[in-house]
């Protein structure tokens, strides 16, 4: 290896990874960093064989398409706080949990729901009630996020996260001294897409599999030719359905995901313009004009920094809490189960909330 390719460092490589996104070619990152190809596919390939890269995510807004999104998060009663997490899988539109602490000690799950019927909800959340798994929840809807890469120019490989949280504040009381306003943009009423049920089995199919099939695959899975995949993938970007493609870095035994939920004045305070000069992977979601949650991905290690770093914006808030939530767990399988919820025939999301309470009964009385 040269003196020049020496300078390519794992920080560096990765940084422009998930600047550039998901689908950004070994090519477009050689004429960026200033290395030969080869360079770049040998330390891409490196990199996921050490296991600090993980998948592609395609990022899509599933309100547009008729499917919306909640965190729910449960707190467990005492004789249930054993009850495996599975019991979770009862329900195939809880896509994903982890176990987590704090205001709520027990589980957060993500939970899909058609946005003609959100009752489905509380459908489910009255019939564990009555079972005397949950004694109380926290509902937050995500009626629209915004997705930002970390920094990982600030991120070593096997090290962890080079940030101090002293910078935070200082940047923090700047923002909010100057009155910064939230410069991103959330839509609370996004309009729905026109779409059908080959645009559900698109998007299953780039969930499942990275975003990585190309359009002679996904017309191999889908009975499309390559041209109408292409035109189905480009109209669903148009209408900001498909968001983008994000490089996931591998989550550790380490890996802590803190849910801070903030109820603030208006949506472009500038106590969330504090949250953009963080260096983790952030998503920030809007329940509401005021309502909003930012979720966080962290090393254990960083997370005394980051509560550090809140006291000191933590008054601008109307109100707050945090949830620290480890060890995630997704629906048996995985994303492209959940999108198959959608049903062919009647053009409709369909949930099974019956049947899946059933099952949760039977799930009980074998525990």
């Amino acid at each position: 290896m040269t003196e020049r390719e020496q300078k390519l460092t794992d920080e560096s490589l990765l940084d422009a990874l998930v600047r550039l996104g998901g689908k950004v070619t070994a090519t477009e990152l050689a004429d960026v960093l200033g290395f030969p190809d080869r360079t770049i596919r040998y330390r891409i390939q490196r990199l996921r064989e050490k296991g600090h890269l993980g998948r592609v995510w395609p990022q899509t807004h599933d309100a547009k398409i008729g499917l919306g999104d909640a965190n729910l998060i449960f707190d467990i009663s005492e004789r249930y706080r054993k009850l495996p997490r599975e019991f979770l899988f009862c329900f195939p539109n809880f896509y994903a949990n982890y176990a987590c602490y704090g205001r709520y000690n027990g589980c957060w799950t993500g939970a899909g729901y058609p946005i003609a019927n959100p009752q489905i909800l509380d459908r489910i959340v009255r019939a564990m009630k009555k079972m005397n798994i949950i004694t109380d929840l926290y509902r937050f809807t995500i009626n629209d996020f915004i997705s930002l890469a970390g920094d990982l120019s600030k991120y070593k490989p096997g090290v962890g996260w080079k940030w101090d949280w002293k910078d935070w504040v200082k940047e923090s009381e700047k923002t909010l001294k100057i009155g910064e306003k939230f410069p991103l943009k959330f839509d609370i009423n996004p309009p729905q897409f026109d779409y059908d049920h080959k645009d559900i089995e698109i998007i299953a199919e780039l969930k499942m599999h990275g975003g990585l099939l190309t359009h002679r695959e996904l017309s191999k899975r889908i009975d499309l030719s390559e041209t109408q995949i292409g035109v189905r993938i480009r109209r669903l970007k148009d209408a900001d359905v498909l968001r983008g493609y994000a490089w996931l870095t591998e989550m550790t035994p380490m890996t802590v995901v803190m849910f801070t939920y903030i109820e603030i004045d208006e949506p472009d305070d500038p106590v969330l313009s504090s949250f953009l000069h963080l260096p983790f992977r952030r998503e920030i979601q809007m329940d509401s004009s005021d309502k909003f949650c930012i979720r966080l991905t962290m090393d254990s290690r960083d997370v005394v920094g980051y509560l550090k770093g809140l006291e000191t914006i933590r008054s601008h808030f109307r109100s707050y809490f945090v949830q620290t939530a480890v060890s995630l767990k997704v629906v048996p399988g995985g994303m492209q189960g959940y999108y198959h919820l959608h049903n062919e025939s009647t053009g409709r999301w369909e949930m099974p909330v019956e049947e899946s309470i059933q099952k949760l009964e039977k799930f009980i009385e074998d525990y």
